[in-house]
């Protein structure tokens, strides 16, 4: 039997092609998994906003059932004068108890067994409107439940939701 001479040459060209494609392969398999981790990632933050979105909702409704209530909590703050600004806007008063009510856990409770109770519970104020005393400005903030913040109340890492909604006072 005669061997070809170019023969020999050709088997390592094979080897060379299938080490090429297993590099190939693996980086498209790299990408493909950072696609997902991200996409998880985004669904998870998704999630997290709508949480802190459905607290700050009750904060909401619960200072305007407070609003109709003789025996309130809540003390409507009388309207900041141009160029003041609105009591709302100023981080330390919603660390302040006499300003800010935070929404009781009772308010909280869900019939749903699986609800957890959030670190941080929702938020509310109200205040007249600097254009009518008949209207009431109702801030609330509600929070994700991964929510931390620094000491001057700057958001450190988490979701703040802020909802706002005008009351009109029948007189």
């Amino acid at each position: 039997m005669r061997t070809n001479p170019n023969q020999s040459k050709q088997q390592g060209v094979t080897l060379l092609v299938v080490m090429v494609m297993l590099v190939v392969i693996g980086l498209v398999s790299v990408s493909a998994m950072r696609r997902a981790a991200s996409a998880d990632l985004v669904a998870n933050n998704s999630r997290l906003e709508q949480l802190a979105k459905q607290s700050a909702e009750a904060g909401l409704r619960y200072c305007e059932a407070q609003i109709d209530t003789a025996s309130t909590k809540l003390t409507i703050q009388s309207a900041q004068k141009p160029p003041a600004l609105p009591m709302w806007q100023t981080l330390s008063n919603w660390s302040s108890s006499n300003i800010a009510v935070t929404v009781p856990t009772d308010f909280m409770k869900s019939a749903d067994a699986a609800m957890v109770t959030p670190k941080q519970l929702p938020q509310c104020m109200a205040e007249y409107s600097p254009l009518d005393n008949n209207i009431v400005i109702i801030t609330s903030r509600g929070f994700s439940p991964d929510y931390s913040a620094m000491k001057n109340g700057e958001t450190q890492s988490g979701s703040v939701i802020w909802l706002q909604s005008i009351v009109s006072l029948q007189s």
